[in-house]
């Protein structure tokens, strides 16, 4: 049983108006989350801001989210807090997210890192569908728990999955599955000495891997770049902090846009 008398359901549909800015077409959501009306960055990118108005998902939350970026549109999804996963008991708390981008258009969607707490346990699953002149920033990050309680690695399990198709043809699929019980994730192969993890996509021709391997040894952080398709990049890095890595997000962001 969730928190709400329903599902929780979040769909966004955008297209250009007639002023030849994104704007939304279509959208529905239900408790507890909602959708800012978007405002503008330079370059006419539609940033629209995701809102929950709970203090977390708990134990039961499912969230279904639908999202179909339309042909021309530039839109940047974030989010305002960081998301919180409360103790799930003996159940979980889970995401379902469908991102559709049509021709042309390109989505940064950057929400706050995820915060998993003592005895959590989540399921989240995005798909994304891509047109091949699309565009895409996809960001997750994770942190370890709460680090200033020194809750690290306390939650039960955190699982992610990533999925991408250009023109129907898989591209990329990932799959986090961290474990803390099965698995010591302390151990020099998994974090090591670090609590903040970012797994970052990008489909954009004007990010070479060149530059986010210089990002990388610029801002000292502990990461590597492989290369998806032509245009397709995965970046992942860790972190002792989420600052960094949010810096990390938001320069690829400003270098697409400049």
């Amino acid at each position: 049983m969730t928190s709400y008398a329903q599902e929780t359901i979040l769909k966004l549909k955008t297209k250009v108006g007639q002023n030849g800015k994104t704007i939304i077409e279509d959208t529905f959501f239900t408790p507890p989350l909602k959708l800012m009306s978007p405002f503008y960055e330079e370059d006419d990118i539609a940033n629209i801001m995701l809102i929950s108005v709970s203090a977390g998902l708990m134990k039961g939350d499912s969230q279904k989210l639908d999202i179909h970026i339309g042909e021309d549109c530039k839109v940047k999804l974030s989010s305002q807090s960081f998301e919180k996963i409360h103790n799930t008991e003996e159940g979980y708390a889970s995401r379902d997210t469908k991102i559709i981008i049509d021709k042309n258009a390109a989505f940064d969607f950057s929400p706050l890192p995820i915060i998993p707490f003592a005895n959590s346990n989540f399921k989240g699953n995005t798909e994304i569908h891509m047109h091949s002149s699309s565009k895409l920033i996809y960001g997750e990050i994770i942190c370890a728990g709460r680090i200033s309680r020194d809750e690290i690695f306390n939650f039960k399990a955190f699982n992610s999955t990533l999925k991408i198709y250009v023109e129907k043809q898989a591209i990329f699929f990932d799959n986090t599955i961290l474990q803390p019980e099965k698995l010591n994730l302390k151990n020099m192969c998994m974090f090591d000495k670090f609590t903040h993890y970012i797994n970052l996509v990008v489909f954009d021709s004007s990010i070479s891997v060149e530059y986010l391997r210089g990002l990388i040894n610029e801002m000292g952080l502990n990461g590597g770049v492989s290369e998806l398709s032509s245009t397709g990049i995965c970046l992942k890095a860790l972190s002792n902090g989420s600052e960094e890595l949010i810096k990390l997000r938001e320069k690829i962001h400003l270098q697409i846009t400049q």
